[in-house]
């Protein structure tokens, strides 16, 4: 596995190691195994052995899909209770603009697990939610849910029920 000292940099500024297991929409969870060059493509990727399906998934270091690593038990809880007190009080001019800002919020590399778990809340709340919004909301939760189910060590509908709760009281 040959990197070259940008593909390390790249690396080292989202703060992986190989062994970490880091999460994904695109591929859910997953243990950080390093970064591949592909002379043949030209490009780097990051190998990722994914948790739950068995394969390895390559990620182009260059890539803007999400990867972060997991959260621990206090990080979780922590977000839950932040998040859980959060006031929503956000206004948007229209649907359009609302939708443009919860993915802007939660499709960038610096994305947060409260970001996340925020624009879930926030989405749930909304009494003119529209089906591009509760797509959005399904899969961040389906998302979350096989995190703290990874993590709390749970079935996945108890996570999800468990994330419900806590969010909208």
């Amino acid at each position: 596995m040959a990197s070259t000292k940008d593909e390390t940099a790249f690396f080292e500024d989202r703060k992986f190691n190989p062994d970490d297991i880091v999460v994904s929409p695109k591929f859910g969870i997953g243990r950080m195994v390093g970064v591949e060059h592909m002379p043949g493509l030209g490009r780097s990727f990051f190998t990722i052995e994914s948790m739950h399906q068995k394969m390895k998934n390559m990620i182009p270091t260059d890539s803007d899909i999400l990867i972060r690593k997991v959260a621990t038990k206090g990080s979780f809880n922590r977000s839950l209770d932040r998040v859980q007190k959060a006031e929503v009080k956000k206004t948007y001019e229209n649907r359009k603009e609302r939708i443009a800002c919860y993915q802007e919020r939660v499709r960038s590399n610096q994305v947060t697990l409260g970001n996340i778990l925020s624009v879930i809340k926030e989405i749930h709340q909304l009494k003119d939610k529209g089906a591009v919004e509760r797509q959005l909301m399904n899969e961040l939760l389906e998302t979350v849910s096989k995190e703290y189910s990874f993590v709390f060590e749970c079935e996945v509908e108890e996570a999800k029920k468990t994330i419900k709760k806590r969010l909208v009281h």
